[in-house]
Order: structure tokens, then C-alpha cells, then sequence
């Protein structure tokens, strides 16, 4: 019996409008470095989507921030305000605050964190945002987590138990990337796959690695550039969700929270904004927004940035947490399940979080096109909808 659940809204969410960025077809990681170029000496854009090798991770948002801080100091600017208070801007604050700079975050929700959104329920706190420490070995934000005293527990993202369906064939993946590798420049997914597409093992394939890992379209990501590295290498998930992370680096910071910023106006003398001015200003809003319009640039961004968010997106990876009264779902050594359909482009993955609290809890990450389907409605018909999919796979 389901007991209490969480449901996330990341496509609908207006300071999101998304889960993270991604590569479209005609665009490349150059997209993502010119948009993280100085515009001029007052204004700067950082989060993950500007990060060429770690996008839509959030230590990449992090590195991006304290590159982003480490610019704004070097111009000897004395005060700076940092818009978001995500992980880049956490990370912003924070070197300005530690190089003698007066910095002030500015937060349109009324909450830290950004997509990293550690939510209360039944008693524990779990990640409705981003979950994993990726590329763990190598991560700044894992080497801050364990020097915090934050536990963690793995994933095997490349071991998960096949609920429903089997797994992709031997040859899949090679197939996958040789055509990938192959298209044309500027080609989508779709247009370098093509009739391999009808080919239900393919099919799987794509859909655990591509579909799961982007939540875009596959007529839109880009076919060189979409598939990014990041996902299976020595994943771990903070036990107590990622707030704990969130809240250590926020400690001591200045952040304004329910303060949306709608327009930044760049002047000779500095960056002005509501009734704000600051020498400089670093934007870590999400490239949803921005290319969406949630902040008007006066002057307007230069044409290289606005190109390059025009090639570049959000994908929808949609997430759900289910607590039960009882365990009914089968162990994993991993910790981790597919389910596949009900179908094609249709999937969904789920981490057993009971590890939180002994509580029987499922996260549910949810992509494909079934999108619109499963999560119409309220956040109750949702919860329903996701635990019957789960229970159903597991019968």
C-alpha cells in the first residue's frame, strides 16, 4: 500500500523549464563554451550548460560557478551579485566571499538549491532534483561531501534489474554509436539511426541510455553531440537527500530568497537590477529560462550567446518518490531497476531508497514520450499512476 509520495513538476516549473541542458541538432560543445564567455567585463552567464565536459551534472554547475567568481575577482569588482542559488551560484558566493568580494545571491524560489531539491516527507528528506555524485572519483562536490561527513551510497547504473523487457542485445550499443559517430553534422538522433530504430533490441538500447539519460526528443538531440559522458561513473546518492550539501555550502552566504530577477540592465558604472546595482553580476539561471525569456539582458545578450542557447535545450526527465507500508519489489545488488514500456521511447528507472530510513520507498525516474500521459493530473493521480506501473512490473 502506498503510504506517502512525492512528484516532481521540472517541465512545468518556471524557473527550471527542464531537467538539464542538452546538445541539439546543429549544436556542439563550442555552444556551451561561448555561452559561458564574458559579456564584456560586467556580466557573466555559469551553471551546468555552460560546463564543455560535465553538463548536467551539478559539479559541473559548481566548477562553473567558481570560475565564474574567480573572473569577477580578477576584475577587482567589490560587489557582485549572484543570480540562483543553485549550485553555481552556491559555489560563486562562496570563492567571492573567500576572496575579500561582498557577494549576495538572489533566488526566485523560496528555497536553495535550485534542481537539486531535497524535499520533506513521511518523516525523511529525499531528492525530487538531481540525486547522484557523478563521476564520483573526480567530483569536487563528493570531496566537500565526505569532508562534511555526508554518507553515500552507490549505484551501478550499468547493473540495474531488468523489471520488464530484456536487455539490449549484444552488438547494440556498438551499432548505436558507429551511426552516431557517422552522421553529418548538424544531423539528429533519429536522422542517423533511422529504419535501426524499428529494431526492438535497438530500440531497447536507445531508450535505457539515450531516452532515460536525455528525456528529449530523438528528431531533436543532436546525433554527434547529444549522447554526454557522465552517467555510470561511480555514481552515489547522499543518504538524507542533497540538501544536507546544499545547506553546508550555503552556510554564512547573503541569499534573498522569493527575489526573481526579470531584467538585468548593464550600464557603464555597474549592473542594475530591482532597486539592486552591483559592479558585476554572474546569471546560473538554467538554459530554459534564459532562452525562454525569464530575464530580459538590456542590452540584449551578444548574438555568439543567444545563437548558442538557440542550439542548445532542456530535456524532461520527470522523478517520483513512492514510500509503501511493505516491500514487494525483488533485492538488486545494484540497487537499481528498469522498466521498459509500456511502449517504445517509453522509460523509466527506479533506485531503491529504502537505505534512507528502512522505510520501503522507490524513486522513480520517468522519460519518453508516455510523458504527457502519466503525469497529467494531480500530483495523487500521478503517485497512483507510477506505483501501479511499479507494482505491475514487479507481478
Amino acid at each position: 500500500m502506498l503510504r506517502a509520495y512525492l512528484v516532481s513538476r521540472w517541465g512545468e516549473d518556471p524557473w527550471a523549464r527542464g531537467s538539464w541542458s542538452l546538445i541539439g541538432r546543429g549544436g556542439s560543445p563550442q555552444d556551451r563554451r561561448a555561452l559561458g564567455l564574458p559579456v564584456g567585463g560586467r556580466l557573466r552567464l555559469a551553471g551546468e550548460a555552460t560546463h564543455p565536459a560535465r553538463a548536467g551534472m551539478t559539479h559541473g554547475a559548481y566548477e562553473q560557478g567558481l570560475e565564474a567568481a574567480a573572473w569577477a575577482a580578477g576584475l577587482g569588482h567589490g560587489r557582485v551579485a549572484v543570480i540562483g542559488a543553485g549550485m553555481a551560484g552556491l559555489a560563486a558566493a562562496r570563492r567571492l566571499r573567500d576572496l575579500g568580494v561582498h557577494a549576495e545571491i538572489w533566488e526566485a524560489r523560496d528555497r536553495l538549491g535550485g534542481r537539486a531539491a531535497g524535499i520533506d516527507l513521511d518523516g525523511a528528506c529525499f531528492d525530487l532534483g538531481a540525486n547522484w555524485l557523478q563521476q564520483y572519483a573526480h567530483n569536487a562536490l563528493a570531496r566537500i561531501a565526505e569532508a562534511a561527513g555526508l554518507r553515500t551510497a552507490p549505484t551501478d547504473f550499468a547493473d540495474p534489474l531488468i523489471l520488464t523487457g530484456a536487455p539490449p542485445p549484444a552488438g547494440a550499443e556498438a551499432a548505436v554509436r558507429e551511426r552516431l559517430a557517422a552522421a553529418p553534422a548538424g544531423a539528429a538522433v533519429a536522422d542517423a539511426l533511422g529504419p535501426l530504430l524499428a529494431d526492438e533490441g535497438i530500440r531497447r538500447y536507445v531508450d535505457a541510455e539515450i531516452v532515460m539519460d536525455s528525456g528529449a526528443p530523438l528528431t531533436w538531440l543532436s546525433a554527434r553531440h547529444g549522447f554526454e559522458p557522465g552517467v555510470g561513473e561511480g555514481d552515489r546518492w547522499i543518504v538524507g537527500s542533497y540538501r544536507l550539501l546544499v545547506d553546508h555550502l550555503a552556510e554564512g552566504l547573503t541569499v534573498h530568497l522569493s527575489r526573481p530577477v526579470p531584467r538585468l540592465t548593464v550600464t557603464g558604472d555597474g549592473v542594475h537590477f530591482l532597486d539592486q546595482h552591483a559592479d558585476a553580476a554572474i546569471v546560473t539561471a538554467p538554459v530554459g529560462v534564459l532562452a525562454g525569456g525569464g530575464i530580459t539582458f538590456d542590452p540584449p545578450l551578444p548574438a555568439a550567446h543567444r545563437e548558442a542557447l538557440g542550439r542548445l535545450g532542456m530535456g524532461r526527465v520527470e522523478k517520483v518518490v513512492l514510500r509503501f507500508t511493505d516491500r514487494f519489489w525483488p533485492p538488486a545488488v545494484s540497487g537499481y531497476y528498469r522498466v521498459h514500456g509500456p511502449g517504445p521511447g517509453s522509460i523509466s528507472e527506479w533506485l531503491d531508497a529504502t537505505a534512507t530510513d528502512g522505510v520501503p520507498t522507490m524513486v522513480g525516474l520517468v522519460a519518453g514520450p508516455w510523458l504527457e500521459e502519466l503525469w497529467a493530473g494531480s500530483d495523487a493521480e500521478v503517485a497512483g499512476r507510477a506505483a501501479a506501473l511499479l507494482t505491475g512490473a514487479c507481478g
